[in-house]
């Protein structure tokens, strides 16, 4: 389906085009210089501009001003163009404000809670990673962010056609579970509260006590016997992850998180695909066995030729990256490496899946690698979007080279690193080893945040909306709660460090998800107020070049917002969208009375309605529920 923006784009480019055929055909412009040269101008200009006159100017050595007039005279007018005019060197359309309205408005009334999705994913299946945190913690609000940023980046492709599976790694085989579960064995057993935070607090006490070098070695001994597997030490080890991730997973609840897999470690090293990921590397002839100097002993891959890895790992100490040490230990990027060989659907594994719990309210299975259950069609993707954190950048695009090696010519298989700056905390780190994320008054954690931010709601709640019921205001002031935090850690884009300060994270006041919310609220309140029927062409030719006009144009750019979002990886797109459209309503029916609009009521409740719909739909993607009572 061709959105009713796409379409006006389409006509304007074709329009320039065949102008451009007949006044300067030696410039040779190509239809997607022409597209790639159209974009939104201020509404006083027009609803379409394109620059291309600029280019043409430079290639015809002419005015740009004189070969936009010269467009713009051989440019004809139809359909969803009204006209063209010229400022500068700009050439910029006027839609026809009726034609385009009931374009608009028929595909939201039609397409419903499907309107501004689309199939540019159908037959391409996304693995997004996400937030992987190691099993021996709760989540503190630097690993929210991984979880939120993989969350609305799954919702986001999933409605736009992709295959999506969610996924989340749990390394329970490094030095933090070997020190966890040497204090579990030694020092405490008893958790006294939510286990991942009383895991968290133990690991911060055992770290206190590793001054003392005789039990750094019984801890690294205690290592070995959980990498052996069927020991005492490993089966501890694993019982300890699993209860952590388990309570992990109340707070993913209580986002609205879910994922489709957990893939452990451990059974990566137990179906030794790093042995497979290295046969796959000889036969493809890129590994190494140095017989002296530096590396001598181990297995190495030269990456120095890659044309993946960019200028400042070039000529570098990573461009040969060491696999296997010369003692037989594999490093991380080789376990990555493999691991990926496996997601990517280019390796194959004998994992075996089993039900691990039920998640969202009952109806979502989260399924977990196990040593048994049955197979399942895990893995095997066309794309890997890895939402890890900027730190990780060299490892990322090392790993990426690696993949590409193996690679057959032309298959598409690609590793997005969805790259995301720190959360940081005023004076302070997130430090899980020194106990950053444990503060004054309340801790760092998702857990707290979520009920920090619901008791602020409620207090608001309370002061407007006395007459609803407890169960109503709870439910209302959690999802006030989640819309608060997901646009303040969703509004930047990825890559921006977050500073993050309590005083900032509750002020709901200004562009938010709560204003969001009640943009949709307020439209909701105004539909439920009087029904109307299917309006018709005399109602639309009411909708003239004002804030109706205005809004009508926004609800028309959710496509394009929504598929931009998916395309580069960024959820701040769809934030700053939101905000955008909620503010272009508020300015409508501050400025446009609806139920008392006399000729013009039946097509302004008939925008107000396709706004309801597309701001619902754009909450779900963010991962918010609707509210009409807010």
């Amino acid at each position: 389906m061709k959105y009713a923006f796409e379409s006006s784009r389409a006509q304007f480019a074709d329009g320039i085009a065949k102008a451009i055929a007949k006044k300067y055909p030696g410039a040779h412009i190509k239809n997607t210089d022409i597209e790639i040269s159209i974009s939104i101008p201020d509404p006083k200009f027009g609803d379409l501009s394109c620059s291309i006159a600029l280019r043409i100017g430079s290639i015809e050595h002419a005015n740009p001003g004189d070969v936009a007039k010269t467009i713009a005279e051989a440019f004809e007018a139809k359909d969803m163009i009204s006209k063209v005019d010229v400022v500068g060197g700009y050439i910029n359309a006027w839609l026809n404000e009726a034609y385009y309205a009931k374009e608009v408005l028929g595909e939201v009334s039609e397409m419903g809670d499907r309107y501004g999705s689309s199939q540019m994913g159908s037959g391409i299946k996304v693995i997004v990673e996400s937030p992987s945190v190691n099993p021996n913690k709760s989540w503190h609000i630097g690993h929210l962010k991984s979880a939120l940023l993989g969350d609305i980046v799954s919702r986001s492709l999933s409605f736009c056609g992709y295959d999506v599976e969610r996924e989340n790694y749990i390394d329970d085989l490094g030095l933090q579970m070997a020190e966890i579960t040497w204090g579990y064995m030694n020092v405490n057993s008893h958790a006294d509260k939510k286990f991942d935070q009383w895991l968290g607090e133990q690991y911060v006490q055992i770290n206190k006590m590793l001054e003392d070098k005789s039990i750094k070695d019984k801890i690294a001994e205690l290592l070995k016997k959980m990498e052996e597997g069927g020991t005492l030490e490993s089966a501890t080890s694993r019982d300890i992850a699993e209860r952590c991730v388990k309570a992990q997973y109340e707070t993913a609840r209580n986002y609205n998180i879910s994922h489709d897999v957990l893939v452990w470690e451990g059974d990566i090293v137990r179906e030794r695909l790093v042995d497979r990921a290295l046969e796959i590397g000889k036969e493809k002839g890129i590994l190494e066995v140095p017989t002296d100097g530096k590396y001598k002993g181990c297995i190495i891959v030269n990456l120095g030729d890659s044309k993946l890895l960019e200028k400042e790992v070039k000529n570098a100490e990573e461009d040969k990256k060491v696999l296997i040490r010369s003692n037989g230990t594999a490093t991380y990027i080789a376990k990555d490496f493999a691991f990926h060989l496996w997601k990517l659907g280019m390796m194959h594994a004998d994992f075996k899946f089993k039900e691990f719990m039920i998640q969202e309210n009952g109806n979502h299975a989260l399924y977990t690698t196990s040593n048994r259950g049955t197979d399942m069609a895990f893995g095997g993707a066309d794309i890997v979007v890895n939402v890890i954190g900027s730190a990780q950048r060299l490892q990322q695009l090392i790993l990426k080279a690696l993949v590409n090696e193996v690679a057959e010519p032309g298959s598409r298989k690609e590793i997005v690193h969805l790259s995301y700056g720190e959360v940081g905390i005023i004076g302070g780190t997130l430090s899980g080893r020194t106990g950053g994320w444990m503060g004054e008054r309340v801790n760092y954690t998702a857990d707290d945040l979520l009920g920090e931010m619901k008791a602020k709601a409620l207090e608001l709640i309370e002061q407007k909306n006395r007459d609803i019921s407890p169960n109503e205001k709870e439910a209302i002031s959690k999802e006030i709660a989640l819309s608060a935090i997901r646009f303040e850690f969703l509004r930047q884009a990825p890559e921006k460090k977050i500073e993050f300060s309590w005083e900032k994270a509750l002020n709901f006041s200004g562009n938010s998800g709560p204003y969001c919310m009640y943009m949709y609220a307020r439209a909701a309140k105004i539909l439920s107020k009087e029904i109307s029927g299917q309006i018709n062409d005399n109602d639309i030719s009411l909708i003239t070049r004002d804030h109706g006009f205005e809004l009508v144009k926004m609800i028309s750019y959710a496509h394009y917002n929504i598929e931009k979002a998916c395309r580069e990886y960024r959820p701040n797109i769809l934030v700053e969208y939101m905000l955008a459209l909620s503010a272009s309503f508020s300015k409508f029916y501050e400025n446009s009375p609806i139920l008392k609009g006399g000729d013009a009521k039946n097509a302004r409740l008939a925008i107000t309605r396709a706004t309801k719909q597309t701001l619902s739909n754009l909450l779900v993607i963010i991962g918010v529920t609707p509210l009409e009572n807010v």
